[in-house]
């Protein structure tokens, strides 16, 4: 009884958490770096909780997260030469993010700021005018970029910054939109206030 006992309790224990685990799993959607031969999509009928899974062509397999687009206006009272130095020289953004950054502010180059929470890549700069980045904050889903869009337009006296954003996490579009305005623009506006810059 001993024996059969306890390789029956074994079998029992092993089945449950089979069970357990495929259950638990069931619709979850894991990250993945590498590349797949295929991708799956998953389709959940509203009545019944079986999964549907269909193959397509070769392509990276990845999570595909709902994200938004963010576009944010705001003035400045600066040059637009001024302003534009402060996003592609190292030493102002690092008076204004108030910490360690890296930059290589040219097409392909890379970038680290707010001490390695902001990474990404320039994607086009456009001198005085324009700068697109891949951008990713630290907290956002593994290998998951959003494209930002600066444009610099010189109005009366004063520079109006446009920001374009498209590929947000919608979990992360509030705390997006209180970085740039909190950390980006109140912390440019202060350190044009303190600092005469030269354009």
């Amino acid at each position: 009884m001993k024996t059969a006992g306890t390789a029956k309790v074994r079998q029992a224990l092993g089945d449950y958490l089979k069970a357990l685990k495929t259950e638990f799993t069931t619709g979850m959607i894991l990250p993945a770096k590498a590349m797949a031969t295929q991708e799956l999509t998953v389709k959940r009928k509203p009545s019944e909780n079986t999964l549907q899974v269909q193959a397509s062509s070769p392509v990276a397999l990845g999570v595909r997260i709902p994200t938004v687009a963010l576009h944010m206006m705001e003035l400045f009272d600066t040059t637009v030469e001024q302003l534009y130095s402060i996003f592609t020289v190292k030493d102002l953004v690092q008076k204004f993010s108030k910490s360690t950054a890296v930059l290589e502010a040219e097409k392909g180059g890379k970038f680290q700021m707010f001490d390695g929470n902001i990474t990404g890549e320039y994607l086009e700069l456009l001198t005085n005018k324009k700068i697109v980045m891949k951008w990713r904050c630290k907290n956002w889903p593994e290998e998951h970029y959003a494209t930002v869009a600066l444009n610099f337009v010189p109005t009366l006296g004063q520079t109006e910054l446009q920001l374009d954003c498209k590929g947000v996490p919608v979990c992360k579009e509030e705390n997006m939109k209180f970085c740039w305005q909190k950390q980006h623009f109140e912390e440019i506006k202060g350190l044009l206030q303190l600092t005469p810059l030269n354009g």
